[in-house]
């Protein structure tokens, strides 16, 4: 935000110094909060991925769009589609980002594009669309052009989902912002969203505390 309107916004107001001293320091946090970043995908991936692959239910969750369609929110596990599809927005975006990204801080040692290019090549994919092949090779400065702009793209793209994720998960979800500030929801909004998960950890809890037969 401050590369694309600091020169908008800022500059006229504070003057060019005060634009580049801001624009070094959000570099260097930028740069290192973004391993941090990183890290976290890997661990929301291990940890959430098992809950998050589509399934039936999926199709009958999007078909009543979420409970919008019809007299009752659609049966869902743990994680019903609409979660899912911000969880894997997260993985693939977050991803795309994260390589992007790092191709930005290595250009010499990272050249992902030419790295991709060769392999669409390879896959005769590129003549297909393009007609041509696709240049292997590529300087730096072009990986850096490639990657700044997709970079800025994906992350835009994530924002916006983000941002919609954020609304439905405070206000605009009646009973949601519980699960968001402390991990738990009453029973009964737990039945009404997520019931399969709902029984199943009812069916865990009657099991547990089940005296063995003697």
């Amino acid at each position: 935000m401050l590369i694309l309107f600091g020169r908008f916004f800022i500059v006229p107001v504070f003057g060019h110094e005060a634009n580049a001293v801001i624009l070094r320091f959000g570099i260097f946090v930028h740069n290192n909060v973004s391993w941090a970043f990183m890290l976290a995908l890997v661990m929301i991936f291990v940890m959430w991925v098992w809950h998050n692959i589509p399934n039936r239910l999926d199709l009958v969750w999007f078909a009543q769009a979420g409970g919008i369609i019809g007299s009752k929110h659609p049966p869902a596990k743990k994680f019903n589609a609409g979660q899912k599809l911000i969880f894997w927005s997260c993985i693939v975006f977050g991803g795309l980002i994260s390589v992007t990204g790092l191709s930005l801080i290595f250009p010499f040692e990272i050249p992902v594009f030419a790295w991709a290019f060769g392999v669409l090549n390879a896959t005769g994919l590129a003549e297909l669309f393009t007609g041509a092949p696709l240049p292997a090779t590529l300087t730096p400065h072009a990986e850096m052009q490639l990657a700044q702009v997709l970079h800025a793209g994906f992350a835009f793209l994530l924002m916006a989902i983000i941002i919609a994720h954020i609304y439905i998960g405070s206000v605009g979800m009646e009973g949601a912002s519980g699960a968001m500030t402390h991990g738990e929801v009453d029973e009964a909004w737990a039945k009404q969203h997520h019931s399969i998960w709902l029984e199943e950890l009812q069916a865990e809890e009657r099991k547990s505390s089940a005296t063995p037969a003697e």
